[in-house]
């Protein structure tokens, strides 16, 4: 497990080296936002159809070589953010090229992590050990942002590029000891020798049906769609914020620091609740704590509000999320999982999607204001959904231990 936790940290600067840096230099360069958030978003829009392709591979090569696969995606992106050409103020074509590869490796690197779990970790704890993988990926967001910003400031974007190709390399050789890490722990499944055995159990929902290789499963409706209307919030603050930070004269690193921190400290607290809590009573908090932190930036931001405003993004993103990912978990088995993660990180995309491209005009209108609070009104929604699919099936918390 903490070979995989690093490496998927390592792989992951590979996406959130720009997260930050890449609008901020935008912006500088004087990038409007509208045209900002279609280059930030093009990430989140390809990783749609990509994690639809990346489940499919996922159930029938497994989840090492679509972990390498995306880390590939990552290199190709970076390097078109290093070539000559690639200057903010210029054209924007290499920008989108480069967040299309990078959404590409989105898709494939996070649900091809999130498959091993269940092979390295007893069912029991298979709440636990999810959280501890997300947690390695929202580490990346403590760290790199505000690492990237201070490389920005001090070189360039090419050199924030650099830096990302570095640090993927070096994820690729680190993960070169996960085939070995998963033969072992198969072998002590088999052999029966595991502290606590791998249970098969039931499968909550119907049997998968398979369309060009990509299954799927009714009873990954509930979950997928919380996390769609959930989201839309991130997508319009990653695209947007940035830039209204910059012109009030905000740290917006600070912001992102502050979000990953914060969900970084209650991955594994909530990881270990969602073993032994209902869903929907840890995910109804998530949606509230997260409802606070977008309503706080309504006005013009201070760095002092940003930081407030990030540690309740993620302190609302461990709630909301983790209890979601290890319900489908358990709604899958060995034969689907990868297509149920997959959907997870398409819903996660459509949402960035609909948040950042989405709101575009929403901001040449009504500004930031408007788009917040249409994504309050998202956040108002999955609070709905969860509320009514917990209705309908009292009793599913129940059935989730028999897995």
């Amino acid at each position: 497990m903490v070979r995989l936790a690093i490496t998927l940290f390592l792989l992951q600067c590979g996406y959130h080296a720009f997260t930050a840096s890449m609008p901020v230099a935008l912006t500088g360069a004087g990038v409007s936002d509208p045209t900002i958030g279609l280059i930030v978003g093009s990430a989140a829009a390809v990783q749609v159809p990509a994690a639809f392709l990346a489940g499919a591979l996922l159930d029938r090569f497994g989840g090492v070589r679509i972990l390498y696969a995306g880390a590939i995606a990552y290199l190709l992106g970076s390097l078109i953010v290093l070539a000559p050409v690639t200057e903010p103020g210029d054209s924007t074509l290499p920008f989108f090229a480069a967040r299309i590869f990078q959404g590409i490796g989105l898709a494939g690197t996070l649900p091809a992590a999130l498959s091993l779990v269940p092979n390295l970790v007893p069912g029991v704890r298979r709440g636990l050990g999810l959280a501890f993988i997300n947690s390695a990926h929202n580490l990346t967001i403590v760290a790199l942002p505000p690492l990237s910003l201070a490389v920005l400031g001090w070189s360039s974007l090419h050199g924030v590029a650099l830096g990302a190709i570095a640090v993927v390399l070096l994820g690729l050789v680190v993960g070169l000891g996960l085939p070995r890490m998963l033969l072992r722990a198969n072998a002590l499944s088999q052999e029966g020798t595991a502290s606590t055995p791998w249970p098969s159990g039931q499968v909550i929902g119907t049997p998968a049906s398979r369309t060009l290789g990509f299954a799927f499963r009714r009873s990954w409706l509930g979950p997928l769609l919380v996390v769609l209307l959930y989201v839309i919030h991130w997508g319009v603050l990653t695209a947007y914020l940035p830039s209204r930070a910059e012109r009030a004269g905000a740290d917006i690193g600070l912001f992102f620091a502050a979000d990953g921190a914060a969900i970084l400290l209650s991955r594994l607290p909530v990881g270990w609740l969602t073993d032994r809590v209902s869903r929907h009573w840890l995910v109804l908090a998530g949606l509230v704590i997260t409802l606070v932190a977008v309503v706080v930036v309504l006005p013009p931001p201070t760095t002092t509000v940003l930081v407030i405003s990030g540690a309740l993004t993620g302190i609302g993103a461990g709630f909301a999320l983790t209890p979601n990912l290890l319900e489908l978990s358990h709604r899958s088995d060995e034969s689907d999982r990868g297509s149920a993660f997959s959907l997870f990180s398409a819903a996660l995309a459509a949402a960035l999607v609909i948040g950042s491209i989405g709101s575009a005009p929403v901001v040449v209108i009504w500004g930031f204001e408007g788009a917040a609070i249409a994504a309050i009104g998202g956040l108002i929604l999955s609070a709905v959904v969860v509320i009514w699919e917990s209705s309908v099936s009292p009793n599913r918390a129940a059935r989730r231990r028999l897995v």
